[in-house]
């Protein structure tokens, strides 16, 4: 399945946040591996990652989100899609996640988060979560995986080029490897950037073009 058409299989309810090439990219992506049972999202937004890992793949999915009509649209986008006994979706921030989830509750966590970091915030209040965001993000999100993520889990991220050292390093920091990169590039440059990986594996990258 094409990338780019990967989202055309799933039926949303209309909400305020639509799908992106992120999303697809994202899904696209996280093709779970044959051990993954239990999946994380932070960041669901419309449910569309989610609701496709529940759909293709037929994985247990759980997304959480601060954006609380979010929550209800995804969840009505879940029935509709025949996955609401697959999926679930909760109001939630990143930042509370160890009141939220034991530790290591998960064989995989994917995610979208903020692109635009350090940038002026959209006057937008929804685009604003889920566009711009601080550098405090990036530790947010980067605490979030390692204490959700069993040991030699996944994670899979589409990020903002611009962004990709620091997150590089936060990672690394949290013992979360990078093992594979792609880039998507539309035009001239490279608009997004994939990356997944393993929380405490050895070093080894393989970067590839899409």
């Amino acid at each position: 399945m094409d990338f780019t058409e990967i989202l055309r299989e799933i039926e949303l309810v209309e909400s305020e946040s639509k799908p992106t090439h992120a999303s697809a990219l994202l899904l696209y992506f996280s093709k779970p591996s044959a051990s993954t049972r239990k999946i994380l999202e932070l960041g669901s937004g419309s449910g569309i990652v989610s609701i496709g890992l529940a759909k293709f793949y037929k994985r247990e999915v759980v997304g959480i989100e601060i954006v609380e009509d979010l929550v209800w649209a995804a969840k009505k986008s879940a029935e509709i899609n025949g996955v609401n006994g697959r999926v679930k979706f909760l109001k939630g921030d990143a930042r509370d996640i160890k009141k939220i989830f034991k530790a290591e509750s998960f064989d995989m966590v994917v995610s979208n988060p903020p692109h635009h970091i350090g940038k002026e915030k959209s006057p937008n209040k929804l685009r604003a979560l889920a566009r711009n965001a601080s550098f405090k993000t990036i530790e947010i999100f980067t605490n979030a995986i390692s204490w959700s993520l069993k040991n030699g889990g996944e994670f899979s991220l589409v990020l903002s080029p611009e962004n990709l050292i620091d997150w590089l390093c936060a990672l690394r920091e949290k013992r979360l490897e990078v093992k594979k990169m792609t880039f998507f590039h539309p035009k001239d440059k490279a608009e997004l950037v994939a990356l997944r990986g393993k929380k405490n594996a050895k070093s080894g990258l393989i970067v590839e073009r899409i």
